[in-house]
């Protein structure tokens, strides 16, 4: 009984410690990112059905400026977004084919930190593991969507900048990104997110 009692009072104790190193991780990633002006980053991304059992791997490279101009390339199949403020510019090379859409919301790969930006309101937080140089960080939506039932953050211990996020759907789902050797502010000219379809181009407004 007292043994018990003993591990119930040491559990208590080291739970406000474990939230506050919470707070901690996720105040110090905020932080890193709150005075990003541009990045570049490579990036894997996996996407894996559960239900089917498979998996499709994609490579490529995002070049950020704020406020919301950004170019990520996919490597196979050739694969091109461009987001000119305005504009989505999807370029398919293979098919001689570029959509233009109107520039909503920049994708989560893009803007690392979105998921723990004012995380509070929306989220309840993890911290799941910190080891081998890392912090997980688990978050679940405190209302029901049927986008995604959980967001796993990983986190560099000592850079706080992200290197992974996995989305996870209802159906058991994961769409993952992998990101290395990333740069924050480096020189990038505004030219880049410019997007001229290449003679020959079909190009489809929606």
């Amino acid at each position: 009984m007292k043994r018990t009692l003993l591990l119930g009072a040491i559990a208590c104790l080291l739970m406000p410690l474990y939230a506050a190193d919470l707070q901690e991780v996720i105040a110090k990633t905020n932080a890193t990112y709150a005075n990003l002006n541009s990045f570049y980053t490579k990036f894997r991304q996996v996407m894996c059905d559960e239900a089917l059992g498979t998996c499709n791997i994609y490579d490529g490279e995002i070049y950020f400026l704020r406020p919301n101009f950004f170019k990520m390339t996919i490597e196979k199949p050739g694969q091109v977004l461009v987001g000119d403020s305005s504009s989505l510019w999807i370029y398919l090379p293979a098919e001689k084919r570029a959509i233009r859409q109107t520039l909503k919301e920049i994708p989560f790969a893009i803007n690392p930190n979105l998921f723990l930006a004012g995380y509070e309101e929306r989220f309840n937080a993890n911290l799941t593991s910190d080891s081998a140089g890392t912090f997980g960080i688990t978050l679940t939506p405190k209302e029901a969507t049927e986008i995604f039932t959980r967001v796993v953050v990983t986190i560099d211990a000592s850079t706080h900048t992200i290197t992974a996020i996995a989305i996870v759907d209802q159906a058991g789902a994961e769409n993952k990104f992998y990101f290395e050797d990333t740069k924050l502010n480096p020189a990038i000219n505004r030219k880049l997110f410019k997007f001229n379809p290449p003679k020959g181009t079909e190009i489809i407004e929606e």
